[in-house]
C-alpha cells in the first residue's frame, strides 16, 4: 500500500480526515493510524476509501497495489 500517495490524493480531493474517517465508519484516530502504517485498512474500508474519494481504477491500484 502506498500511504503518502493516498495522504495525498485525500489532500488533492480537499476531503478533511475527519470527514473520510466518518465516511468510512471509523474514528480519525484508527484513520490516522492506518494512514501512516500502523494498522491494515480493511476491505470494506477500502472500498469505502474508493467510493468516497471517487477513485478511479488506476488509482486505486497505484494506491492499494491491487
Amino acid at each position: 500500500m502506498n500511504h503518502e500517495l493516498l495522504k495525498d490524493t485525500i489532500q488533492d480531493r480537499g476531503v478533511k480526515v475527519s470527514v473520510l474517517a466518518d465516511k468510512i465508519g471509523i474514528s480519525r484516530q484508527s484513520l490516522h493510524m492506518k494512514l501512516n502504517g500502523e494498522r491494515s485498512f480493511d476491505q470494506g474500508e477500502i472500498m469505502a476509501i474508493k467510493t468516497t474519494l471517487r477513485l478511479s481504477d488506476e488509482e486505486f491500484m497505484e494506491i492499494f497495489n491491487r
